[in-house]
């Protein structure tokens, strides 16, 4: 019985069904590398905390990132783990490098309040990547008709997170910026871009680029968490 697993069931009481086929794998850990570190120092210094259990889901192989919070809780991710030579999209070097060492982010449980991952689908997740803004094209492109502003061309933007309500974070694969669409939102920690319709595109408070917007995801969980010395299973 793996305790982070059981939370980890208990609180995403969907993801795994009865008739599903789980199996645990006692693979030796692949150190992060130097690269690695020196671009997502914050996200490393968080991996090296994490409790990580290997496991196999109907033959899809995961690994379970968990720690401890302050509220004494097992918190944490599930990454699905996926060959990146796979992935069709023009995906910048450094998500790729994210991709290839922790994997992309399919569930959470017990995640820090009111922090990037909350109520996502998604995130990093190569074969849940788009692009563009999707379905939202239409009701985007007539607003800008609808108020006389020019429409960014967003068509090969990498939509790498998406909000159960359907709000997106993207970047320019050209500039590495990123930006949010969201209709639905209640962020305060985001703003309206200039000469463009409200409640479409908005930039990160103090996020500018991937880089950035990952190290900030990182620092939510440091900063809910009670760091310990790296364990693997």
């Amino acid at each position: 019985m793996n305790a982070d697993f059981e939370a980890f069931k208990e609180y995403a009481s969907w993801f795994i069904k009865k008739s599903d086929k789980v199996e645990f794998l006692d693979i030796k850990i692949v150190p992060l590398t130097l690269k690695f570190r020196k671009t997502f120092p914050c996200l490393a210094s968080l991996i090296d905390a994490s409790t990580i259990l290997n496991l196999k889901i109907n033959d899809q192989q995961y690994r379970l990132y968990s720690w401890t919070n302050k509220d004494n809780l097992s918190c944490g991710w599930l990454s699905k783990i996926e060959c990146t030579e796979n992935i069709k999209l023009n995906l910048i070097e450094e998500h790729l490098l994210l991709l290839s060492e922790i994997g992309g982010i399919q569930e959470f449980y017990n995640p820090p309040e009111g922090s990037l991952c909350e109520n996502q689908n998604f995130v990093f997740m190569g074969s849940k990547c788009i692009c563009g803004i999707g379905a939202s094209i239409d009701y985007y492109q007539e607003l800008c008709f609808e108020e006389n502003k020019k429409p960014i061309n967003c068509s090969d933007f990498i939509c790498f997170s998406e909000e159960a309500n359907g709000n997106l974070t993207l970047y320019d694969p050209h500039t590495k910026a990123v930006l949010l669409f969201a209709p639905d939102h209640c962020f305060d920690n985001v703003s309206f871009i200039e000469n463009q319709p409200e409640f479409t595109f908005h930039t990160f408070d103090n996020i500018i680029n991937f880089i950035d917007y990952v190290e900030a995801f990182a620092s939510q969980w440091v900063d809910k968490i009670e760091i310990t010395f790296q364990k693997e299973k």
